[in-house]
Parts: structure tokens; sequence; C-alpha cells
């Protein structure tokens, strides 16, 4: 069972109090996925949101040209993907793919948009983490890239 206290350790809940974080629990449920199980599909509407207990999960975005393309590995426990269940059009943008047995808090994004629009202190917590999480997420996969042209060059 995963407590208020470990949520609030996550990268995306540390803000917000007890009652909070207790009211998201109420609505969750842990999950077990083995390896090279999806998650998730790009494309499907997003009506979860994850937070990685332990495990791996491989984030990837399928190409116009059908190729698949690893935008991010999410290995550290508390991480959390899934985020597009968060923003408009709540479909996920990415497909998520487990790389080893992964355990998974699954949240209820309706329950968590709901709460933040009727507590706007608490919405604006959840998004100011959420586009520090982007951003972060952006920067390692810009030099990921980055690196990539380098070695590509030489």
């Amino acid at each position: 069972m995963v407590s208020s206290e470990w949520l609030k350790k996550t990268e995306l809940f540390g803000g917000l109090d007890e009652a909070r974080l207790s009211l998201l629990l109420s609505q969750s449920i842990v999950k077990s996925y083995p390896p090279g199980e999806t998650i998730f599909l790009q494309g499907e509407e997003a009506a979860s949101l994850y937070v990685l207990i332990q495990g791996a999960v491989d984030l990837t975005v399928k190409t116009q040209a059908k190729n698949d393309f690893m935008t991010s590995r999410i290995e550290k426990e508390g991480a959390v993907f899934g985020t597009a269940s968060l923003m408009e059009p709540f479909h996920y943008n990415v497909s998520a793919v487990c790389l080893k047995s992964s355990e998974v808090l699954v949240l209820d994004a309706n329950l968590i948009r709901r709460r933040m629009e009727e507590d706007p202190k608490t919405g604006l917590e959840i998004m100011k983490k959420l586009a520090s999480i982007y951003f972060n997420r952006l920067n390692e996969l810009r030099a990921g890239v980055s690196n990539l042209l380098k070695n590509v060059k030489h």
C-alpha cells in the first residue's frame, strides 16, 4: 500500500498537504506489469496518471514514418508519467512500455483535474511541478540528441 508520506516525496505531489494526498490515494490503485507490457499507447484517451514505485518504463513517440523514437526512460521511484492526462486534449502523447517488471501507482486523472479546478492552490502547485518536469525532460532529450549528432559527425 502506498502512503500519503510516500506520495508527498514524488516529483509531482510534493507541495500538497496530507488531506489532498489522502484524497488522491483514495481513488488510486497499485498495478504490477511484466517486462514488455504496454501500459498505454500514444493517442489513447488519457484517463490515468502514473507514478513509478519500482521498475523501469520506456516512453516512446511514434513518428509519422511509423518509427518508434525513445523520448524518456522512467526509472526513478516517484517519477510520474502519463502527464498528458492532466492537459487538454487528454490523450497520451507517448506510449509507455515496461522495460522490466514494474509496479506503478495509477491515479484517476479526472479526480485530479476536478481537484485542480475546485482548489486553484492545488491546481497551481501541480501545474508548476508539471511544467518543471516537462522542461527537465525536454532538456534531457535535447542533450541526448546533441550527443547523438556529435557522435554521428565523428
